[in-house]
């Protein structure tokens, strides 16, 4: 919804002071291009492309920057997120964690406003979880807006500004981390809680 790619049934939807409801369907591919990245939970990345390539290739179609300069920033970005070893590899010959770190470098190839993260750990068993959580969780202070859609309450607690917890297709509630975790009001929300915090 937030990007446009589903519309909701009831009230309305701003991102930069624009009602998405609004932009015409022509203008909504480089709204979402100039405003937001996606991290998906399957990776999405393109198998007959290595590591470079699957940087490079989106913003070389947008012409955001010549061969030379868009291979320097993807290996920048490769480093940050601990992969410059493995520029050369095909998503083949990488682990999970490896390849969900090689998804969040592609996002942020295209400098987006706001990183959208679908269960990024979802797909990944827990020591694969924690590489990938420390790289969002680097990714905090660099300006962009990032939301993540996670059932990682540990990470939710210790990295958001602000949580948001849903069930069953309604907000029970949102505040700050110490007031969602310590104090919370839904009932909902207290039962989750203790529940996934009791498996930790």
């Amino acid at each position: 919804i937030l990007a446009a790619l589903d519309k909701p049934t009831k009230g309305e939807v701003f991102l930069d002071n624009k009602k998405m409801s609004e932009i015409k369907d022509k203008e909504l591919s480089a709204f979402r291009r100039d405003n937001l990245g996606f991290v998906f939970q399957d990776f999405n990345l393109f198998p007959q492309y290595n590591v470079l390539q699957n940087l490079t290739l989106a913003p070389s179609l947008l012409k955001m920057g010549t061969k030379e300069e868009l291979e320097a920033q993807a290996r920048q970005i490769i480093k940050k997120v601990g992969l410059e070893e493995k520029v050369d590899f095909y998503p083949s010959q990488l682990s999970g964690g490896q390849k969900q770190r090689v998804a969040i470098a592609r996002a942020l190839m295209l400098n987006p406003d706001i990183l959208c993260f679908d269960e990024p750990t979802s797909a990944l068993d827990p020591e694969l979880t924690g590489e990938v959580l420390r790289v969002i969780k680097s990714l905090k202070d660099t300006g962009s807006t990032m939301i993540v859609v996670t059932h990682e309450m540990e990470f939710a607690r210790n990295v958001s500004d602000k949580v948001m917890f849903m069930a069953d297709g309604v907000v029970e509630e949102m505040g700050d981390p110490a007031q969602i975790f310590d104090n919370p009001r839904s009932e909902k929300t207290r039962a989750f809680l203790a529940n996934s915090l009791e498996k930790l």
